[in-house]
């Protein structure tokens, strides 16, 4: 079965290039992750927010001025890049263009940072940000449970995608202000009674901007009996 996976493996490439994630390009046969012309990505480098993870340019600073000034109920961010160029375009195009071959890249580095930061062994399950249904007929797909299910499979730890819902449509976040924002996502959520022994969970999703949506998904969480909520991103707003 390893034998006809790895055949079926070869047989895809060969058909359908794999292409880098950053730039789009054909890959050589067999490469992974990205190709050679992109040394150096926006990584979130120390000193970060203790609570979103952001980069400081103050090291004397435990907090960003969005995390000191809102309400931040999970415990803390681990985002994997700043969201600029040439990741921004490259993350968008996962959920609008329907390049859903990049999330097993940058699935693969959200799970390292987990991995890294030494949560793997203390989940018990993976909640991707939920879709509502409208935009998941529109697009096929939620870009955030395709990333939580690489997340999933590298750390070994099941993803749900049925207690964590959208129960209806919102206004899109980024014609919002910040305080809209939250008041338009809170609404939106429903949580499904939840598995007693779920009491540290991770959510999932692409891009953290202003907090809103992890925030109201984490206090949803929370009041159904969740105790700590840890949030993995591929990347973060510059923010404040």
């Amino acid at each position: 079965m390893q034998i006809q996976n790895k055949w079926n493996r070869a047989m895809i490439d060969l058909v359908f290039p794999r292409r880098c994630p950053i730039c789009d390009e054909v890959m050589p046969y067999g490469a992974k992750g990205i190709c050679g012309k992109h040394e150096l990505l926006p990584y979130v480098t120390e000193p970060t927010c203790m609570k979103c993870g952001k980069s400081l340019d103050d090291e004397e600073l435990e907090y960003c001025a969005d995390c000191r000034t809102h309400i931040r109920s999970f415990e803390r961010a681990y985002p994997v890049f700043r969201y600029v160029e040439p990741v921004a375009s490259s993350v968008l195009a996962i959920k609008y263009h329907n390049k859903r071959e990049y999330v097993e890249y940058y699935g693969s580095l959200v799970a390292e940072r987990i991995r890294k930061a030494g949560l793997a062994e203390r989940l018990q399950i993976i909640l991707p940000v939920p879709v509502h249904r409208s935009k998941l007929r529109k697009r096929g797909y939620n870009q955030a449970e395709l990333l939580a299910d690489v997340v999933g499979r590298r750390l070994d730890i099941p993803v749900d995608n049925g207690h964590l819902l959208r129960v209806s449509d919102t206004t899109p976040q980024k014609e919002l202000s910040p305080l809209e924002r939250a008041n338009n996502i809170k609404q939106a959520l429903e949580v499904r009674a939840l598995p007693a022994e779920w009491k540290t969970v991770l959510l999932i999703d692409d891009i953290y901007t202003t907090g809103a949506t992890v925030q109201a998904c984490t206090e949803a969480l929370q009041e159904a009996g969740v105790e700590q909520v840890y949030v993995g991103v591929i990347c973060i707003g510059e923010g404040r």
